[in-house]
């Protein structure tokens, strides 16, 4: 249980992000795939990349293989472990072998892999029958489901003997995802086409250089919403910049219609709060959906009418984003409208908290998207889990008691 409030609706101070874990699990793969020995620098300190790096830092592969709550863990791991020679068993939490897997699994099976499904069909826990050669050629998968399993597909794809053309069927889901994907492979020496809906990769070899990765800037959304709810805010973010590989950087357009300024400079970026805030709002997020659920929060806090689409992967994250945070949000007297792909906040709902525990869903998102509104309540909060939030950002709660909250663990 961790209890929170504001002691000011007036926030000033600096908070240090950790790094992308988005980032950090693709430059773990990809110094897994390529064999070598080069060093990775500033490495998320989420659960989710302490799992991967731990998992792969083993001398010899463990047969059995717990990916605890990390999707991208063993979605990444499910293509990469078929190129290895051996027998593995894959799996994770309850929330995770609720999670489907059966585009990617199809995939790799037509590379010529055994898995075979060891509860339910379509979804982990699987057994993977690893093979050190495979020829490669041609797949084809959705890409409204997840972009991970595409970048699973494409990290793997140089070690192919044929290499590989992946065509993607629309509608295209997180191409920013993608993009990354690619960015990084191509700064580690691997060349690659994108023809309209098709990817070309030839069999080549990884480059070995050391890299860094990159500040988080999906984190930050959670300090826009801190910032967007407040009277007044100056906040400092050191080391995130606009020339990054990864698409949540728009999460700056996006707050600027609420009211938040970003400056960029050498050091990093500075947020403030100013008077330019929209009435009401709607975008298209396909191509960001973890800005999703802090940004409803922040337009309902604020009273701004706010419609958002293209929300489909949010079913299958950690919790049902959209069930879990209309739920939550009716603790606060907020009304929203949700099916499977958008949510609707009508304007003007006046934010009252009733008192309620949070539930955070086994959903790192949720708490730290419904926190900023402490900033709007008289009371405390009340959260269920403070350690939820180690899947993405450890130091949630430190760097909100650095921005003036109380909180009492």
């Amino acid at each position: 249980m961790v209890e929170i409030n504001a002691s000011s609706n007036r926030i000033e101070g600096c908070v240090q992000l950790s790094a992308s874990k988005s980032i950090s699990n693709r430059l773990l793969m990809i110094k897994a795939i390529s064999k070598s020995s080069f060093e990775l620098y500033n490495l998320s300190e989420s659960d989710d990349t302490q799992i991967l790096n731990r998992i792969l830092s083993n001398t010899s592969l463990p047969n059995e293989i717990n990916c605890h709550h990390a999707g991208t863990t063993l979605r990444f791991l499910t293509a990469y472990l078929s190129t290895i020679k051996g027998t593995f068993r894959v799996f994770g939490s309850d929330r995770m072998h609720q999670r489907p897997i059966k585009p990617l699994v199809d995939c790799i099976r037509k590379l010529g892999i055994e898995i075979r499904y060891l509860e339910n069909e379509g979804f982990p826990p699987i057994e993977i029958l690893g093979n050190e050669t495979i020829e490669g050629g041609e797949l084809t998968i959705p890409g409204n489901i997840s972009s991970q399993f595409i970048s699973a597909l494409l990290l793997i794809a140089p070690k192919l003997k044929n290499g590989l053309s992946l065509r993607i069927i629309d509608p295209i889901l997180s191409i920013p995802y993608i993009k990354m994907t690619l960015s990084l492979m191509k700064e580690m020496g691997i060349k690659y086409v994108w023809d309209k809906n098709t990817i070309h990769v030839e069999h080549q070899a990884y480059s070995t250089r050391n890299l860094a990765a990159e500040n988080d800037w999906s984190s930050s959304s959670f300090i826009y919403s801190l910032a967007s709810l407040s009277t007044e805010s100056k906040i400092e973010i050191p080391h995130l910049y606009s020339e990054s590989v990864q698409g949540d950087f728009y999460v700056s357009e996006l707050y600027s219609h609420l009211g938040v300024e970003t400056s960029f400079h050498k050091g990093g970026i500075t947020i403030k709060k100013n008077n330019q805030v929209s009435t009401k709002l709607e975008f298209n997020l396909s191509d960001f959906p973890d800005l999703a659920l802090p940004y409803v929060v922040s337009c309902a806090g604020l009273g701004i009418e706010v419609y958002l689409s293209g929300l489909e992967s949010l079913k299958i994250k950690e919790s049902d984003r959209l069930v879990s945070i209309k739920k939550e949000l009716s603790k606060f007297n907020v009304e929203c409208e949700i099916n499977d792909h958008s949510i609707y906040v009508p304007k003007n709902q006046l934010i009252k908290y009733n008192g309620m525990v949070i539930d955070d869903h086994n959903d790192h998102r949720i708490p730290m998207s419904i926190a900023p509104l402490a900033i709007k309540t008289e009371s405390n909060i009340f959260f269920k889990d403070s350690l939820v939030v180690n899947k993405s950002y450890p130091l949630f709660w430190d760097d909100l008691k650095k921005l003036g909250f109380n909180i009492v663990n």
